[in-house]
């Protein structure tokens, strides 16, 4: 399993130990941005690391260069049957170890052109969402209905810890929202704006009693040091569950707030180019909008926050939700085995 992010490492650690309890070898191969490494260790989570993030085109372009030579010396090495993961080197590597290849994602292919052609190419199988079933992308293509951050939210694997409140300074009953602060630095996040310091400033006064917590890839600036949430990275998701609404310019933990049924609003310029938080939006737990609708975002923050049982009705709509998806990680557990062992996967 090859991850570049620290949200793939969920996407992974349970599909491990599945596999593991039916008695197949599993390493990971990280890509050392933000948090990764930090997850993998606090899940025990055998990896290697493949290299940093580095910046610029060129930077950019020599990194992939560098880890996929790494990549290839470890999977000479330990000889899989299966290499997958949200992985640019997937394919190539595969295709030079005999190995099958099963590349995940799921943002439009359109939003995310370069891995899309790093990527797809050369892959045995794309595992993706289903409402990117119109993509098309040949007999591989595999999708199945459900979201990648219910391979770890799930009700069947994840409920959350309420003891997080106390280890992140929080007095009993008080209320929280989260914020998160993108470094949007990606190679697809090229001029790409999100929360702005105004926004944040209107957020806060609308919020009234509610306690904002930040969270940020970025050191905050000054005058928002003392409001940044203190939590190890394994925590996040407890942390998230409890919030009163999530505000941020994150695309997956927009969709994780979503999942866990949290108010999830999100500013960026990519509202309205993904589709799974298109869909995410249409059960009316997600709510997108794009640098210059501030005060739109805000009339809407009011009207929710405003709805009698809050928390109540968005738990509705997350059973709803949860109701018309599958849980995706058994499916995906079995498609790897079956792929592994030269047969169809099943269908989803």
């Amino acid at each position: 399993m090859d991850v570049n992010h620290p949200a793939h490492v969920h996407l992974v650690r349970h599909g491990v130990g599945e596999w593991r309890r039916r008695g197949h070898e599993c390493l990971v191969t990280a890509r050392a941005k933000d948090v990764t490494v930090r997850l993998l260790a606090a899940y025990g989570l055998p990896h290697e690391v493949l290299g940093a993030p580095r910046r610029g085109r060129l930077g950019r372009a020599l990194e992939l260069l560098e880890r996929e030579a790494r990549f290839l010396r470890v999977a000479r090495r330990f000889r899989p049957h299966v290499i997958t993961g949200t992985s640019p080197h997937a394919a190539r590597v595969a295709r030079l170890v005999g190995a099958r290849s099963v590349v995940l994602n799921e943002d439009d292919a359109e939003v995310v052109p370069l891995f899309r052609w790093v990527s797809y190419p050369l892959a045995t199988a794309i595992v993706t969402p289903d409402c990117l079933a119109h993509e098309r992308h040949g007999p591989g293509h595999l999708t199945y209905p459900s979201y990648q951050e219910l391979f770890y939210l799930h009700p069947h694997r994840f409920t959350p810890d309420p003891t997080v409140r106390g280890e992140i300074g929080l007095q009993a009953g008080e209320r929280f929202a989260l914020v998160r602060l993108s470094a949007l630095d990606a190679h697809h996040d090229r001029g790409v704006r999100g929360v702005s310091q105004g926004l944040l400033a209107a957020v806060r006064r609308l919020a009234g009693d509610i306690k904002v917590l930040i969270s940020g890839e970025k050191a905050l600036p000054v005058e928002l040091a003392g409001l940044g949430l203190r939590a190890p990275p394994e925590r996040m998701h407890d942390v998230l569950a409890q919030a009163e609404f999530f505000l941020g310019d994150s695309q997956t933990m927009t969709a994780e707030a979503a999942v866990l049924g949290v108010p999830a609003f999100r500013i960026n310029d990519f509202v309205g180019r993904l589709s799974y938080l298109a869909q995410l939006e249409s059960y009316g737990l997600a709510f997108g909008f794009r640098p210059g609708e501030e005060e739109a975002l805000l009339g809407r923050l009011a009207e929710v926050l405003a709805i009698p049982g809050r928390r109540e009705e968005f738990q509705r709509r997350r059973e709803r939700l949860l109701a018309e998806k599958v849980d995706p990680l058994p499916w995906f557990v079995d498609a790897i085995e079956a792929l592994g062992r030269g047969r169809r996967p099943p269908a989803a």
